[in-house]
């Protein structure tokens, strides 16, 4: 339980330094050039799972198979090879026809230039993963922390170097992610060389691809679909609208550090009760009083977001908070599915994801497609929203079939009903009248989540429980 805190943590501090650059850079560009940025960097990450495809879960799931250490660096360093063998084949040809794949994304200024940075970039950051991974695999806490606490650091660092001394643009800002990135693959090397070995062949590979290969489809439709919103956003909008969204986004994303810590607990938990007599008690009691939060947090993230987009970005970016109650609500939507799809972890049939990723990636693009020409960037947002709410009806729905749970699903839909009306209702109030009037309907959504919430969706016994959690906290 203390690995997986500290991992936790460790792991969220870092998927948030994009948060933590966020002030930084929207401060200092121009709306058209901060969407340019998180364009880019969204890109780089997607190219890294893309190359990644699955053989980290692949070496974790395997890893503990055996015993011995030679055949422990057999298989880590045969993964390693062929991660980076597929860098070698097909980074140079990328490189070579860099013209033709940029002139394939948004439409900016110096986009091959740009684009080449970003590939510069994926072998360092494959390697950090790969680093960061093995590191938590073998438990080296102070390297872990090191890798995952110290690479955000030192990249705020130089950001903030390079935009107060050097006012840097974005081709200046991605060269310093570069370097930051170069030096802490490098240390990942240090951290992890005595893991690695020369390969006495690549058998271990013919048991990892298998299962690498769905946990790939996931991971790029996963990264996939962001960069498609992007390239969407600036289609249909512009270059400025990408800026808006790319705002909105970091403000919703607010939401994800306290479901990803809940993810983080929630997972080897429910895997480890489910074979117990009162497990489906259990699993309800989390799965109301986990929606019943992230209800409230939705409504009071989408009640601060003008305050917070004036803060952290500035008032340049102020339209952007018309879309941040559909990216919150989808992410919340999401979150509170992760407790309905137990049943695809208990049944080990992780392959059912595919088809609830896949509906979500078919469904955000029907909808971008349908709603933005009407709604402008809101309709990208509910888009999105949509796009969630499908995934999570299909992933419920299938993991029901591949282990059937006794859910209280009534008062659970009910709560996201009432968050949802007064979500919209607000959103409505920002065309019609003021911010005034949009965050009072907020506040009020707040109040009547909290009382009926309390009174209804939780029951004697579960209430209860809540009691006692917050008298021994």
């Amino acid at each position: 339980m203390k690995d997986t805190f500290l991992y936790g943590v460790a792991a969220a501090i870092s998927k948030a330094s994009a948060f933590i650059c966020f002030p930084l850079l929207a401060h200092h560009l121009s709306k058209a050039d901060y969407g340019t940025l998180d364009f880019y960097l969204v890109m780089g990450s997607l190219l890294v799972v893309l190359f990644v495809f699955g053989q980290d879960g692949a070496v974790a799931r395997y890893f503990y198979e055996y015993e011995d250490l030679s055949e422990r660096k057999q298989l880590i360093s045969q993964s390693l090879i062929f991660q980076l063998s597929g860098l070698l084949l097909f980074l140079p040809v990328v490189w070579i026809f860099a013209d033709f794949f940029s002139g394939l994304l948004i439409d900016v200024p110096n986009r091959i230039e740009l684009f080449k940075i970003v590939l510069l970039q994926i072998p360092f950051l494959l390697l950090i993963n790969f680093s960061r991974n093995l590191l938590k695999w073998t438990f080296a806490r102070k390297q872990y922390l090191t890798l995952s606490l110290g690479a955000p650091l030192i990249q705020v660092g130089l950001l903030y170097f390079a935009v107060k001394q050097l006012d840097a643009d974005i081709i200046l800002l991605l060269k310093f992610f570069l370097l930051s990135n170069f030096i802490f693959s490098l240390l990942g090397l240090c951290f992890i060389v005595k893991w690695l070995t020369i390969p006495h062949g690549f058998e271990r590979l013919g048991e990892m691809i298998p299962f690498a290969v769905p946990l790939g489809v996931i991971g790029v439709l996963g990264i996939f679909l962001p960069t498609i919103e992007r390239m969407c956003v600036e289609q249909f909008l512009g270059v400025s609208s990408l800026g808006d969204y790319a705002v909105a986004t970091k403000i919703a994303m607010l939401i994800t550090f306290v479901a990803n810590a809940f993810q983080t607990a929630w997972g080897p938990f429910s895997l480890s009760i489910y074979k117990g007599k009162n497990a489906s008690e259990t699993y309800n009691w989390v799965l109301k009083f986990f929606c019943l939060c992230t209800c409230i947090l939705t409504l009071i993230i989408t009640m601060l977001a003008q305050p917070l987009v004036n803060l952290l970005a500035s008032e340049k970016f102020s339209s952007s908070t018309t879309v941040v109650f559909p990216l919150v609500m989808g992410l919340n939507i999401q979150a509170v599915s992760w407790v309905t799809e137990v049943g695809i972890g208990i049944s080990k049939r992780s392959h059912l994801n595919l088809y609830s990723f896949a509906s979500n990636l078919i469904v955000t693009i029907l909808g971008i497609f349908v709603l933005t020409p009407i709604w402008g960037i809101v309709g990208v947002g509910l888009a999105v929203m949509i796009g969630f709410l499908t995934k999570a009806l299909v992933a419920s729905y299938l993991a029901q079939a591949a282990y059937k749970l006794d859910w209280s699903y009534r008062p659970v839909i009910m709560t996201m009903l009432v968050t949802l009306l007064f979500g919209l209702t607000s959103m409505c109030f920002q065309y019609i009248s003021d911010f005034t009037s949009s965050n009072l309907i907020l506040f009020l959504g707040i109040i009547v989540i909290i009382s009926v919430g309390w009174m209804v969706l939780l029951n004697r016994n579960e209430r209860k429980r809540v009691l006692s959690l917050i008298r021994i906290s």
